[in-house]
């Protein structure tokens, strides 16, 4: 991603207001961009839908039947495990000058999700949803595998100098679906082949685009898979770290107090559901700084520290370099957390009127406010994973995405049963106790970086 950190710094060399907005609203719409369209366009979808045809019911089961499925293609079943290895691997051909080999093990990836997926998918539509017919199962397996490709795609279309046509093909993609569900939007197995329409148009386009930048010496590479060197490590910290980002939902939706069923053997929550999808779009200016902050400041002070190690720089340049790399580290997690406090404070002093606006009960304020304080710390825990994952720090980030999970769940289970007052604190407990600890495995990282870099590596 280090190139796209290159392409904000031009920007910003402009030196005016003007081109410092342009790199934050870049680097909000990259790092954000793609889930906070589809959430708008999903929740627009249903208020259109809702006004239009008066069909309550085939709007809640459309959006649980997406969010589902956004759910197990994107970020667990199949991505959350091939994301991370993934990025590395190309990662790794781009820095040995094997470019060549990019396209091929994108067609590859792309490939074996959807040998991987359509097991797994198919007989999952089967039992989940056994009194729908023919083609709303069509639909759902489509929207999945159609997903799975938008997901591996969006790995690498953001990392192009084509950001502003990645922002576009989403745009152009997802306002389709909404004007689409508004002419002809009737039902629920109208409102899923629309999304999948979109969806596949959206696909298609990020496809051109990493077609256009990379040339293939083949067509299909299945290196990524049988490479001795798999990264096994990656793999389970990203299939862990949406699993913990999940889990608690899916607790909520399953309990028998505080979840119901929609559609088939779906489940969802209706006093958990809005709240946090309001806590995460409340991250967004965080998100934007992080990006920012990661992929154009720390990148070019990583590159330049392993530069200077690579040419056997002498001691005292290795170290001011290092200590660069720390100075950014601590003004960028403090810089999120002053900014993102900020924002919180104004959501805080104007929820009541916010949830008035959009119809959400007053009884719900509460489990917003936690849940907007576990936002801001899961934004925190994801831009200290992510300085690991820069630092090759693999396995230290996988145990503290393991552990996110197992206290998320742990904690989520235990809220429940002490009842309402404390629904939301599981969530925000876990991630404030993984924040802590995962500053000070970076802290102790960087202050054993020169013996690690020259001893052990």
């Amino acid at each position: 991603m280090a190139g796209i950190g290159f392409e904000l710094r031009k920007v910003l060399k402009e030196d005016s207001i003007l081109s410092l907005g342009k790199v934050y609203g870049y680097a909000a719409l990259l790092s954000s961009g793609p889930w906070v369209i589809s959430i708008i366009a999903i929740i627009v979808v249903g208020f259109i839908n809702v006004a239009t045809m008066g069909r309550m019911n085939d709007t809640v089961q459309f959006q649980i039947v997406v969010t589902y499925a956004i759910a197990l293609a994107s970020s667990l079943i199949i991505t959350g495990f091939v994301q991370l290895p993934f990025t590395r691997y190309i990662a790794d051909l781009i820095f040995a000058h094997q470019e060549e080999k990019v396209l091929p093990s994108y067609f590859g990836t792309i490939f074996m999700a959807w040998l991987a997926g359509i097991p797994f998918v198919v007989p999952a539509v089967i039992y989940v949803f056994p009194d729908e017919d023919i083609v709303f199962k069509l639909n759902v397996v489509s929207i999945f595998l159609v997903l799975c490709g938008v997901w591996i795609s969006n790995i690498l279309a953001t990392s192009l100098k084509y950001y502003k046509g990645v922002l576009w093909a989403y745009v152009v993609s997802y306002g389709l679906i909404v004007l689409l569900s508004y002419m002809a939007g009737g039902n629920v197995d109208h409102l899923l082949t629309i999304f999948f329409l979109g969806n596949a148009l959206l696909f298609v386009w990020l496809f051109i685009l990493i077609v256009k930048h990379y040339k293939g010496n083949k067509f299909l590479d299945f290196g990524f898979f049988l490479n001795k060197k798999f990264y096994w490590t990656l793999g389970i910290a990203g299939l862990f770290y949406n699993l913990g980002s999940w889990v608690d939902k899916f607790i909520f939706w399953y309990y028998p107090s505080t979840g119901y069923p929609v559609i088939g053997k779906l489940h969802a929550s209706i006093l958990y559901d809005l709240p946090i999808f309001l806590a995460y779009l409340s991250i967004v200016p965080g998100m934007a700084i992080f990006f920012f902050r990661l992929e154009a400041d720390f990148a070019q002070k990583y590159e330049l520290y392993y530069d200077v190690v690579r040419n056997d720089g002498t001691l005292e340049v290795i170290e001011h370099y290092r200590d660069e790399m720390i100075r950014t580290i601590r003004h960028a997690i403090r810089e999120i957390i002053i900014i993102q406090g900020i924002i919180d404070i104004i959501l805080f002093m104007f929820a009541p009127q916010i949830f008035s606006f959009l119809h959400i009960p007053q009884l719900y304020i509460g489990l917003f406010y936690i849940l907007t304080v576990g936002a801001m710390l899961q934004l925190g825990f994801m831009s200290v994973l992510a300085i690991l994952y820069y630092l090759d720090r693999r396995r230290e980030a996988m145990w503290l995405s393991i552990l996110f999970f197992v206290l998320n769940a742990l904690f989520t289970f235990v809220s429940i049963k002490l009842g309402p007052p404390f629904y939301g604190y599981g969530y925000a407990l876990s991630l404030l106790i993984s924040f802590a600890w995962s500053l000070k495995v970076v802290r102790d990282e960087m202050e054993d970086l020169d013996y690690e870099t020259f001893m052990l590596r």
